[in-house]
C-alpha cells in the first residue's frame, strides 16, 4: 500500500516520448474531466481494496492568467487506515493552450511520513525552483534544469495522453524522464501491443499495453515492470495498472470517468 498514489502516477506517465517529444496538440481531454481508480494491495495470499485515486481538470487562474488546475488525490479507505493511512494531494497549474507549467504541489501523508513539495517554473519552463519539507526536517531549496519536455508527475500524466503512438513497434523501448520532488528520474517503457481488458464492472475495453521499468532504490526493486493498459481510442484513459513493489503488488482499476472529450469507442461490452 505504501506510495500507492505515486505508483499510479508513474504508471500513467510511462507512455512513449516524454523525453523525445514535447506537447503539440490536445485531442484527448478537456476541462471538467474526472477519473477515479480503486487501488488494491496484495497482503500475502489476500487482496484488499485499500483506497481511491482521483484525477480532475478545472478552469482556474494563476497570477491573473487563465489556467487549468489539474488535481489529483490518493486516499486509503477508513477500514485500511489502521494498517497504513495515506492522504496524498497533487495540484498543477498550467497554461491550457501551450501546457506550459506554472506551479506544482505535492502534499503527502503516508503512515506518519509527511512531505510537502512545491515546484515553480520560469517562463521557459526549463528551470524549476523546488522547495521540499519532510516531517520536522528543515526546508530544502533546489534549482533544477531538467531540460525541455521533462514534466512533473501530474502534468506528465496528461501530456502522455496527447502523444501519437500509432507508429510504435512491438517491444520498442523509449526513455522517459520526470521530475519528482527535488530529483530527476529516468526510466524506460516498452510497447507491448494491443490487448483487451475486462474491468471489475464487467466492461471490456480495447487497450494499448505498456510496460515501464521502474527506478531501482526507491519503492521498486528495479528488476520489475509496472504494466499499464490504456484505452485504444482518442481519450487514452488508463483502465488497469499493475505494479510490483518491495513489499507486494498493487493493482488499480478504473472506477469512474465523466466529462470526457471523446466517445469511448474502445468499449466493447457494457453489461448494463
Amino acid at each position: 500500500m505504501t506510495h500507492l498514489y505515486l505508483i499510479l502516477l508513474l504508471s500513467c506517465i510511462s507512455l512513449p516520448g516524454l523525453q523525445a517529444q514535447c506537447y503539440k496538440e490536445n485531442r484527448a481531454f478537456k476541462e471538467g474531466e474526472f477519473l477515479s481508480y480503486e487501488v488494491s494491495y496484495n497482503w500475502g495470499p489476500i487482496w484488499v481494496d485499500a483506497g481511491v485515486v482521483t484525477f480532475s481538470i478545472d478552469q482556474d487562474k494563476y497570477v491573473g492568467k487563465p489556467a487549468w488546475h489539474l488535481k489529483s488525490s490518493g486516499k486509503t479507505y477508513k477500514s485500511y487506515d489502521f494498517f497504513f493511512k495515506v492522504v496524498d494531494y497533487y495540484d498543477a497549474w498550467i497554461d491550457p493552450g501551450t501546457f506550459h507549467p506554472y506551479e506544482f504541489r505535492r502534499s503527502v501523508y503516508e503512515g506518519g511520513y509527511k512531505l510537502l513539495n512545491t515546484l515553480r517554473y520560469d517562463r521557459s519552463g526549463q528551470t524549476v525552483y523546488s522547495s521540499t519539507k519532510t516531517n520536522n526536517n528543515p526546508v530544502r531549496f533546489d534549482t533544477l534544469k531538467p531540460g525541455p519536455c521533462v514534466y512533473n508527475p501530474l502534468l506528465a500524466v496528461y501530456v502522455a495522453r496527447t502523444l501519437d503512438i500509432s507508429s510504435l513497434k512491438h517491444d520498442a523501448r523509449i526513455p522517459v524522464t520526470v521530475v519528482i520532488d527535488d530529483s530527476i528520474y529516468s526510466i524506460y517503457i516498452r510497447y507491448l501491443g494491443k490487448d483487451i481488458v475486462e474491468n471489475r464492472d464487467g466492461k471490456r475495453y480495447k487497450c494499448v499495453k505498456f510496460a515501464a521499468k521502474m527506478v531501482q532504490g526507491t519503492i521498486f526493486r528495479g528488476d520489475e515492470d509496472a504494466l499499464v493498459w490504456v484505452t485504444d481510442d482518442e481519450n487514452r484513459i488508463p483502465v488497469y495498472i499493475e505494479a510490483k513493489i518491495l513489499v507486494g503488488t498493487v493493482k488499480a482499476y478504473l472506477k469512474d470517468m465523466r466529462g470526457l472529450r471523446n466517445p469511448v469507442s474502445s468499449l466493447l461490452k457494457d453489461p448494463r
